[in-house]
């Protein structure tokens, strides 16, 4: 179950894509990457929630990310899980067992996975449009709907809110062909913090008794 979890939260923030698009959809999307592309490094808050009305089945949870370049540090404590990726290695380090996997990262993390694209969600993969703006917990954003170019996948499709003031991801709501429901909202978020390379690598003698599992 936390598998799922966190394989449905990474596939929130990271899919998306170009082509067929729509105009204003495209337009809105650029400068979401221009911004992103001009930030040092980023830190957010954000709240995941999974609802599945017909197994009656809701999930709540939250957590924070910190990303520099391809370097981040994610954590959902409810789940007991953090995940530190120095760009080229990866860990998941499990609370509760008090267990740390040590992985490559481009073995151990698909691209559905990988949260160090969780506000450039709109690279490939998916068709997007324009529908409105409206205002979210405050925030007024814009709203864009992204559907899967090829039907094979679990997701039927994707709303994703656009801070118009920031131009930087707010949240997305997921539907996938399970039933799923999925809304992940960023609750805060701070920009061009100094961060240490050192703060982006696990350190498994600061955890006494850690079992280490490399799979290098």
């Amino acid at each position: 179950m936390k598998q799922l979890i966190l394989i449905s939260l990474f596939s929130v923030f990271v899919l998306t894509g170009y082509s067929q698009q729509d105009t204003k959809a495209k337009e809105i999307l650029e400068k979401v990457t221009k911004t992103m592309q001009s930030l040092t490094s980023l830190d957010a808050k954000f709240s995941y929630e999974m609802e599945n009305k017909v197994e009656n089945v809701k999930d709540k949870s939250v957590g924070s990310i910190v990303l520099k370049g391809k370097k981040y540090k994610l954590n959902i404590p409810q789940l007991g899980t953090q995940m530190i990726c120095d760009g080229k290695t990866i860990w998941t380090y499990m609370v509760n067992s008090n267990e740390v996997t040590i992985a490559d990262l481009d073995e151990s993390t698909d691209e559905l996975m990988d949260p160090a694209k969780i506000f450039t969600i709109y690279e490939k993969g998916f068709n997007y449009k324009f529908l409105n703006e409206s205002v979210d917990a405050g925030v007024p954003v814009y709203n864009i709907e992204l559907t899967p170019q090829k039907p094979s996948g679990d997701i039927q499709k994707i709303k994703l809110m656009i801070d118009k003031q920031k131009m930087l991801i707010h949240g997305a709501i997921m539907n996938g062909k399970d039933g799923n429901t999925i809304n992940v909202i960023v609750t805060q978020l701070k920009t061009d913090g100094s961060y240490a390379d050192a703060d982006f690598v696990f350190d498994a003698k600061k955890y006494k008794g850690i079992e280490v599992v490399d799979m290098r």
